[in-house]
């Protein structure tokens, strides 16, 4: 018996050793598993309190949500993403940072983002020291835009052409020098020095080009980057720059090859930079960037077809705006494909890679010429406008979006809907907010635009409803004294959501808020009247198309129809 129990000792042994092996690995016995775990950092100097999220890739393209997070002040996180095995796309977007060559703490601007795309990890695996940079971003574009989208080839040969290009031998765990602590080029890798000094150089640039925030220098640099040329273009259209003094110009051709090399010299012999690194240091790197033809080294195969949307972004006349487009998934907002500045006139063209399916737009931050008024005024902070459409195929070429405020309530609907954004809601909603101001196709047809004398001449009769509805809005936001009418699109929004118009959402009053000096009603808060978008737009429209500030020559006569639909209106959208 005895020699009996001492020959079980190795089999009992290797069962104990078994069970804790599983215990490290995260088993247990009853055969569970702990999540997977992507733990790194976002940098452009430090991002504090952004939101990172991480997305699935199945079939080289952008897939459901599987994990969020959000920075520390070192801008480090970490995130659960469940049992997912695959590829993975980080996107970090909000927050704030020390700017590198301005020392101010800057927001990172509601239309960038940054993102970083890892190769297939397992499931339930522990991924730590990723870094979430510029590089990394501009290495995501690229990879998107390849033949096949984001497979784990496409996107280590992005990863590795971007690190080549500023001689970093890994741009998604080489931890970047941060050129504003004393001292921190001592002892730190020349990997290290090239990554933090090129992320300071695009900090420079923007600075040299009056931009107000550097966030949308990397924007720029990532559509760039796209097309795996640094030229300035993003497969032959002139990348849109925004931010201070800029009002949408083009991209310099040079931006990313000579004006970097000349940016890193600046910053570099400035007082910003405490590393200790001097000028000797860099210069193989200036060199490069200086005679570089901006073609990206290494293996980028080939481009694949690009899905591209243009249109216009129109709330009156819109001079300026940062528009992005988002995927759509299980109905739900997803990651930003792409994002841009719109010329003078509000119009935009984005370009992104293999990506099928419903598209979402988002504008903001627009300077527009409002109609009531005649005053040029910046949307508000916490305003947006939106349209969203069916889904496109892989290499698409959809042409004449609009972004308006009707898109806008059509996009809120069809999200509110049973399902979220399918392909049927955004066709119902779309259609439904249509009929409401009785315009066949709010997705196509250009709005009439009230501030252009004689327009009414060569519009439409949809095209005038376009119009008119749009101002009547502004005529209302004059009336109650709301001082950004922006501020009116963002309600008529939200009283669009659950499909009637009562100046409600579900069951609760919307508010009006801050209007004029003070809250609406002398002093006291004020809720959105149940009739705010059926008679008294219709009162408004009435108003405005008998004013002077109705240049376009159409007359209340000629929107009679509609003036009447919203008179009678029970305010139900369908």
């Amino acid at each position: 018996m005895k020699s009996t129990d001492h020959a079980s000792l190795p089999s009992r042994a290797l069962a104990v050793a078994a069970i804790a092996l599983l215990a490290a690995c995260g088993g247990g016995g009853n055969g569970t598993f702990t999540d997977g775990i992507i733990g790194g950092t976002g940098l452009k100097g430090p991002v504090s309190g952004a939101a990172v999220s991480a997305y699935a890739i199945a079939g080289g393209a952008l897939g459901g949500r599987i994990g969020t997070a959000s920075t520390d002040s070192s801008g480090n996180f970490s995130m659960s993403i469940g049992s997912y095995s695959g590829p993975v796309m980080l996107q970090m977007s909000g927050g704030t940072y020390v700017d590198e060559a301005t020392g101010a703490t800057m927001p990172m601007a509601s239309g960038d983002v940054m993102t970083a795309m890892l190769p297939t990890i397992a499931a339930n695996a522990t991924v730590s020291g990723v870094k979430l940079t510029p590089l990394t971003s501009m290495a995501q574009t690229m990879a998107q835009h390849l033949a096949g989208g984001l497979t784990d080839a496409n996107i280590n040969a992005a990863n590795a052409a971007v690190g080549n290009y500023f001689m970093v031998s890994d741009i998604l765990h080489t931890p970047p020098m941060n050129p504003l602590a004393a001292g921190s080029g001592t002892g730190a890798s020349q990997d290290s020095i090239h990554y933090g000094m090129a992320m300071a150089a695009m900090s420079q640039y923007a600075k040299d080009l009056g931009m107000s925030t550097s966030s949308a220098m990397v924007t720029a640099m990532m559509s760039d980057a796209s097309d795996g040329t640094m030229d300035g273009m993003m497969s032959g259209v002139a990348v849109m720059m925004g931010g201070m003094g800029m009002g949408g110009s083009m991209m310099p051709t040079h931006a990313g090859t000579a004006g970097l090399a000349n940016a890193i010299s600046t910053f570099t012999g400035s007082a910003r930079n405490v590393s200790g690194v001097p000028l000797a240091t860099m210069q193989s790197l200036i060199n490069k960037l200086s005679s570089s033809s901006g073609q990206i080294s290494g293996a980028m195969g080939t481009a694949s077809a690009k899905s591209t949307v243009s249109g216009t972004v129109f709330n009156g006349t819109v001079s300026k705006a940062t528009v992005s487009a988002r995927a759509v998934s299980s109905g739900t907002m997803g990651a930003q494909l792409a994002a841009t500045t719109t010329d003078a006139q509000g119009n935009f063209t984005l370009s992104f890679g293999a990506y099928g399916g419903p598209v979402m737009i988002l504008a903001n931050d627009a300077q527009y010429v409002d109609e009531a008024t005649g005053t040029t005024m910046t949307m508000g902070s916490g305003d947006v406008m939106t349209a969203v459409m069916a889904s496109i195929a892989s290499g698409d070429d959809v042409a004449g979006m609009m972004v308006t405020p009707l898109t806008s309530m059509a996009q809120v609907r069809a999200q509110a809907m049973p399902g979220g954004m399918t392909d049927a809601n955004i066709a119902a909603a779309n259609a439904a907010l249509g009929n409401y101001c009785l315009v066949g196709d709010i997705l196509e047809t250009m709005p009439m635009n009230t501030l252009v004398s004689g327009s009414a001449a060569i519009a439409t009769q949809h095209q005038k409803n376009y119009g008119a509805c749009i101002a009547a809005m502004s005529q209302y936001a004059m009336s109650v004294g709301m001082p950004v009418s922006s501020g009116m699109v963002t309600r008529m929004m939200d009283d669009a959501a659950d499909g009637t118009m009562n100046g409600m959402t579900g069951s609760a009053p919307i508010s009006m808020g801050m209007t004029g000096g003070g809250m609406m009603g002398g002093g006291q808060p004020q809720m959105m009247s149940p009739t705010a978008g059926t008679s008294e737009l219709a009162n408004a429209l009435n108003t405005f198309m008998s004013s002077g500030a109705n240049l376009s020559g159409a007359t209340p006569s000629d929107v009679n129809a509609l003036v009447q639909a919203l008179t009678a209106s029970n305010g139900v959208l369908q």
